[in-house]
């Protein structure tokens, strides 16, 4: 999905290339396999199972930092059985495969934020080594598992999230994918239609979204990867707390920073990757910041040739 600024927003990312048919298949069927035997090996609180995203089993593994957190902490599972059918799903190869292919995605469509989450999980967990990260080679800080059976959402936002990047959502069944487990974007005013195995990075803290339900005899489960946005701000103040931050701050460095926070809208923007240069193969967006053109408010009536991007051969050869 593209902005009028041609600025990728969200994917629709199916399957991976290649793993059409039956292999693919058989990963989301082994997924939600290991998605049943973990809900069944669990025991959850009223709230964990009636919670604002719906009527259905879930749980959240990893870090955030936020809430009332006073620094990155991990997620609480409690009880020894719930950790080990935890661990258990976070082994699973076909769960591991999915991350995988979220972190593909977002690395191919939206390289620029992919970095910043990356760089920022290895330098908070270089300062804090008790965090546990859900997989080898993510850039996710945490994911959330909807265990069903029946998982489906009224329309929220997820407002801890990362306001300026993506979730990446994968969704498991058996269900009729013409009949239900639809996403429902509202602000944008479109219904995706959203098979099993398939999968959709978008902005959740910005976009209203929901799913539609499935028929009453069907099961869909779900796996989200994310991080929240407070990650971002104690990596920016120095691993520490706004309060502490500012307390300690010269005068300067509290004028940097209030340049930083008027700017930050522009910078986010700039992050996304654009379609066009994707179709010249330019995935890292890296000839458009050589060029400079990142600094162009995205505002302005200004639009960037391009010849700037793609010269002419006269040109080239001036």
């Amino acid at each position: 999905l593209v902005d009028a600024r041609d600025r990728i927003i969200a994917v629709l990312g199916g399957v991976p290339h290649g793993s059409k048919g039956k292999e693919w298949q058989a990963v989301e069927a082994e997924a939600a396999a290991a998605a049943i035997r973990c809900r069944e090996a669990s025991t959850f609180t009223e709230a964990q199972k009636h919670g604002r995203h719906g009527n259905f089993a879930s749980r959240t593994v990893g870090y955030g930092y936020g809430n009332g957190r006073r620094k990155p902490q991990n997620y609480r599972v409690s009880s020894r059985a719930n950790r080990n059918a935890m661990q258990e799903l976070l082994r699973n190869k076909a769960i591991r495969r999915i991350s995988g292919f979220q972190n593909a995605l977002f690395n191919t469509f939206c390289h620029k934020n992919y970095i910043e989450y990356r760089d920022t999980n290895q330098e908070i967990q270089r300062k804090q080594p008790e965090l546990q990260a859900n997989f080898p080679n993510t850039a996710f800080a945490a994911a959330t598992f909807n265990l069903g059976p029946l998982s489906f959402s009224p329309p929220h936002m997820d407002p801890d999230n990362r306001a300026s990047s993506w979730c990446a959502d994968t969704n498991m069944g058996p269900f009729d994918p013409d009949k239900g487990g639809h996403l429902v974007l509202w602000d944008l005013g479109l219904i995706i239609r959203f098979p099993p195995g398939s999968t959709i990075l978008f902005p959740s803290a910005l976009i209203t979204h929901s799913t539609i339900p499935i028929q009453a005899h069907e099961t869909r489960y779900a796996m989200i990867q994310y991080s929240s946005g407070g990650l971002f701000r104690w990596r920016n103040n120095g691993f520490q707390p706004d309060k502490s931050f500012l307390e300690k701050a010269t005068a300067e460095e509290r004028a940097e920073r209030e340049a930083a926070r008027a700017s930050r809208w522009r910078l986010g923007l700039q992050k996304f990757t654009r379609w066009a240069d994707l179709c010249r193969g330019d995935w890292r967006g890296t000839v458009r910041t050589a060029a400079g053109l990142d600094e162009v408010s995205d505002l302005s009536d200004l639009e960037e040739s391009s010849e700037t991007l793609h010269p002419s051969k006269r040109a080239r050869r001036q």
